[in-house]
This record gives C-alpha cells, structure tokens and sequence, in this order.
C-alpha cells in the first residue's frame, strides 16, 4: 500500500514539474513577445534639415478624422540630373506629422539598401459594410539592405503614440538582393504639401 502511493506521490509530483516547466517557458516566450512591441511618441527635435524628400502620402492613420502627412527622407542628395547620390549607405527618415507633432517612425542609417513603406487599411472587427471606426491602419515597413526586416506600425490610442512591432526578420541573414525603388528621383511619389499646422 505505501508503494503504491508513494508511486502516485512521484507521478503527481513529475506531473507538476513538467507542468511548471511549460508553465516557465511559456512565459518566457510572452516576455520576448511583448518585447517586440515598441511605442514611438512624438518628438520635438527630429530635423528634416539637409534631407531629400523621397515620397509623401496623405491618410488617417490615425483614425482621428484627419489626415497626417506620411514623409520618407533621406540623407542622399538628389543631383542636377534628377538621379539621386546615393552612397553605400545613408540616413532615412519614416515620419509622420499629425498636427505640429513629430512621429519618427524610422531614423537610422540602411547600409546598402533603402526603406520602403506601405499604408494598409484593416477591417479588424471583419464585418460587411465597415465605417471608419471598424479599420485600423497600419504603416508596413521594409527595410532591406544586408538583411531583411518588415515592420508593422500602428496607431494605439492609450499610449497617444505609435506601435511597432517586427513581423518579419529571419535569423541568420547573410545578404539580401533587392531592387531600388527611389534610384531616380520621381516627383510623382510626393503629394502636394497641404495646409496642416506644423
């Protein structure tokens, strides 16, 4: 009789230890989750001064009823030309102005490569006929250069700023071949600048 519960003893306790192990690495892998999410709020020092503008679009990315202006910038000088200098590696600047504020989704250097962005509509609730309160717009952005990155930007209402989250950046990326969007200047990309409050 004592052999055969101290048999269930040892099995409830191997049974609580594997328990607890899931249990662990579970919340470990929740803990690199949330990790992946950044907030950028606004700034009030991100400069444009000695950049070239690349591309502007105008949407609701916020979903305030608004349009903000979504601006890419780089630190490549466009030429007499038309073509732009490009180096082995440059400055690029994803921003979004929404009313004098500044959200610098993006400043760093890309060697070797460029960003591209996209503007996504969302229909989160997944219903027939959606209004605007039903979509959420995201800002795709793809980074190439030595490696690959896309990145998933959104507005979050609690923390007034945007969220970024990396959906896309294998390991072990040795080099990627892509091709160049913004090699000649194309003034087409750019929207005419609107009146908004700076």
């Amino acid at each position: 009789m004592s052999d055969k519960m101290s048999k269930n003893k040892y099995m409830v306790l191997l049974f609580l230890g594997l328990f607890l192990i899931v249990c662990l690495f579970a919340a470990i892998k929740l803990i690199q989750e949330k990790q992946k999410v950044l907030t950028i709020r606004f700034s009030e020092t991100v400069s444009t001064a000695g950049l070239t503008l690349l591309e502007r679009m105008y949407d609701d990315v916020d979903s305030d009823g608004k349009n903000e202006s979504i601006e890419l910038f780089t630190s490549a000088k466009k030429g007499p030309d038309g073509l732009i200098g490009w180096d082995d590696g440059q400055r690029w600047l994803l921003l979004v102005r929404d009313e004098g504020k500044k959200f610098p989704l993006f400043d760093d250097y890309v060697q070797l490569g460029q960003l591209q962005f996209w503007v996504g509509i969302i229909n989160k609730s997944q219903i027939v006929s959606p209004g605007n309160v039903d979509l959420e717009r995201h800002i795709y952005v793809m980074i190439s250069g030595n490696s690959l990155q896309l990145s998933d930007y959104y507005w979050d209402k609690q923390s007034l700023g945007f969220k970024k989250e990396i959906v896309f950046n294998p390991p072990n990326q040795w080099d990627v071949k892509s091709s160049y969007k913004y090699l000649n200047f194309n003034p087409d990309l750019i929207e005419p600048e609107k009146s908004t409050p700076d």
